[in-house]
């Protein structure tokens, strides 16, 4: 008799998290017992002491039977927390061997197909206008891993993984030689709020982020908050900026920094618009970001900063390369891509679904509308990372009748009524050094270049 095992890292994912909850609650319950059992004996000690100061014995046999029981649950439960830990770690072992002989195939795999998988990426170039689409922008940097001077490690590491490694490298690589490596991202303007009114489905965050893009260079920086409701808040970033003197930190750069900080340096700006738009401690918070601005979102979504003062509920991104950023499970994530769009693909691993509330929906290249728009267009990234692709995207997506769609699009809708927007323009400025900082950096200089 035979059998298949169909195992996933997801599967795997779950039951390391099912047993991490078994081990959390057994301890709790262990905690408990040990203090009911200490609180018994203690209290045997306080009747004898009594008995020992009266004529009269204090003994409670049903005391005494109390606390042999819980000794024995004591000892018991200390059992099953040891067995629930060694079953944790066996499992956790499993996911690993799991992820290390699935990344050995791959690489085993991608060996024996290197020349076909060239040639399919050079036939992708010229058939999407000489831009590599999602796959092909996949492939070709899986084969530079692969290729690279080191091919021989990491065989282990999926190229996901990799990629994840050697983006982060780079980018604390080009944050070291920058510019603006003391600078701080600070709030250094404040529009006037003003009511916007949209049609109440998901198509109403393409409306909120035209509002963003390709504005001019005065509105560069910007980045908005949208009050759904008394509680409850939408922060809009936007895609790559051009930018000049390394101020606005939605440049290149940017990228940078959302891959090698994991946006760290944007979460006090953020907050401090939150707070100025009225957002109270505990407020339920919805990113929105496109391209760069959805990197910048699924990083923040797990910011340690931001989850102490807010609720981090949903997240929805257009055209990111966020398939190696953990999302947490008490997130809520909607994720549009494009296959002709290379840019989903920059992190060499597919944006794909990760369980019932980490949804990615992947169209097949622009409509002819929108190849009609934009039929002389020759930016880098071309017409399929467009944002207004996305945004016909977004009207395809609301005639999708799947239950699993509709199950998203019910969670992410705006309101119909007229919501309260705000834009908040931020840049890099020189960190304000205290006054202890600038004594230790004057001792630093003096201990360099001590005085002749």
């Amino acid at each position: 008799m035979g059998y298949e095992v169909s195992y996933n890292e997801f599967d795997y994912a779950e039951a390391n998290d099912v047993c991490q909850r078994v081990v959390n609650d057994l301890e709790e319950a262990q905690v408990c017992i040990v203090a009911v059992h200490e609180t018994a004996e203690q209290t045997k000690i306080q009747l004898a002491a009594m008995a020992m100061g009266g004529p009269v014995a204090a003994y409670s046999p049903s005391l005494d039977s109390i606390a042999m029981r819980l000794r024995g649950l004591r000892e018991g439960i200390a059992l099953y927390c040891e067995d629930s830990r060694r079953l944790a770690e066996a499992i956790g072992q499993a996911r690993g061997n799991y992820a290390a002989a699935e990344a050995r195939v791959e690489h085993q795999i991608l060996a024996t197909q290197v020349p076909a998988k060239l040639w399919e990426s050079i036939a992708g170039l010229r058939e999407n206008g000489m831009r590599p689409p999602t796959e092909d922008m996949e492939t070709m940097l899986r084969l530079m891993m692969f290729l690279r001077m080191d091919f021989t490690l990491g065989w282990n590491d999926t190229f996901g993984d990799q990629m994840e490694d050697w983006t982060k490298l780079l980018s604390n690589v080009l944050r070291y030689f920058r510019s603006d490596q003391n600078k701080e991202i600070v709030i250094t303007q404040k529009d006037p709020p003003e009511y916007v009114e949209v049609d109440g489905g998901v198509e109403g965050y393409y409306d909120y982020h035209s509002m963003l893009e390709d504005q001019g260079p005065e509105e560069n920086g910007k980045f908005m908050v949208v009050q759904r409701d008394n509680d409850s808040y939408v922060v809009v970033l936007p895609g790559t900026q051009n930018g000049e003197g390394f101020e606005n930190p939605f440049d290149e750069f940017g990228i940078s920094d959302a891959f090698g900080v994991e946006s760290e340096n944007y979460a006090d700006a953020i907050a401090q618009a939150l707070e100025d738009s009225g957002a109270k401690e505990g407020a339920e918070v919805t990113f929105s970001g496109y391209s760069q601005g959805g990197i910048h979102a699924a990083q923040l979504m797990k910011n340690s900063k931001l989850k102490r003062k807010f609720k981090l509920t949903k997240m929805i991104t257009f055209g990111s390369p966020i398939a190696n950023i953990d999302i947490p499970d008490d997130v809520r994530s909607l994720s549009l891509t494009d296959s002709k769009d290379m840019v989903p693909g920059l992190d060499g691993t597919p944006n794909k679904n990760r369980g019932r509330h980490h949804f990615t929906v992947n169209f097949d290249g622009p409509s002819d509308r929108i190849k009609r728009l934009h039929r002389d267009e020759n930016s880098a990234f071309g017409t399929p990372h467009k944002l207004n692709n996305y945004g016909d995207h977004l009207q395809e997506l609301e005639l999708d009748s799947r239950p699993e769609v509709r199950e998203q699009l019910d969670a992410f809708r705006l309101p119909t009524k007229p919501l309260k927007v705000q834009k908040f323009k931020i840049e890099r400025r020189r960190k304000q050094l205290t006054d202890e900082q600038v004594e230790k950096q004057a001792e630093r200089m003096r201990t360099v270049a001590p005085g002749h």
